[in-house]
């Protein structure tokens, strides 16, 4: 399940009106292997506005009355990831709370994460 805090729905409702998008629009959200240099992290949040009819693999949340689509390879690395939002040096910016992240990168849009037992030892076998 993937949440976003009051505050973050606020703002994601904020940008919505914000860039003039349509009603059926949704929040995606995703991971790329695309962790930050130097930093051990292994993948990227991806974060974006979404009109387009839900692709094949797609899984859907709402949370504080905002629709959230999540493709089926990222949901292994952001099942139970809560959205919020914190003020920066560039106003406000997302923050991702995420149960399984081991590991962030200061700038808070990358991660890593530990296998599960099982995966693991299925590695050490071969």
């Amino acid at each position: 399940m993937i949440t976003l805090t009051a505050n973050a729905a606020e703002v994601v409702r904020g940008n919505m009106v914000k860039e003039k998008l349509p009603a059926n629009t949704a929040l995606r959200l995703g991971v790329i292997d695309d962790g930050c240099k130097n930093s051990g992290t292994q993948y990227r949040y991806v974060l974006e506005f979404d009109s387009e009819t839900v692709r094949l693999g797609d899984h859907l949340f709402e949370s504080e009355g905002i629709r959230i689509r999540v493709d089926q390879e990222s949901l292994a690395h952001l099942d139970g990831v809560q959205l919020g939002v914190k003020q920066g040096p560039k106003g406000t910016e997302y923050m991702f709370l995420n149960p399984r992240a081991e590991h962030s990168c200061g700038c808070g849009n990358t991660f890593s994460e530990t296998m599960p037992n099982i995966q693991a030892k299925e590695l050490e076998a071969n």
